[in-house]
């Protein structure tokens, strides 16, 4: 398994109870609805992602202030115009 550099915390700024699952997906790379639907059918089927969820919430630290800092508005910006202008081609 390769060896991955992001650390795994618990995603605060995309929680729903406790950012166990939007964290586990950010360290997965997978998309977070996908992991709350997994961790809801676990619960309707077997009841175990509950215990797995507290587990996680109290072992799973929360991400310090600042690790998935959103880009600046005029970063945005100014990359959609870069992308613009290197897509059209020259007028003529």
């Amino acid at each position: 398994m390769p060896r991955r550099d992001n650390p795994l915390y618990r995603d605060t700024s995309d929680q729903k109870i406790a950012g166990v699952c939007s964290g586990l997906a950010r360290y997965f790379d997978l998309d977070t609805t996908l992991v709350r639907v997994v961790f809801v059918a676990l619960l309707v089927f077997g009841g175990w992602s509950l215990v797995a969820y507290l587990l996680l919430w109290w072992l799973i630290d929360p991400a310090p202030a600042g690790t998935w800092a959103a880009p600046a508005a005029d970063d945005v910006i100014a990359a959609d115009a870069a992308d613009s202008t290197e897509s059209e081609p020259p007028a003529a």
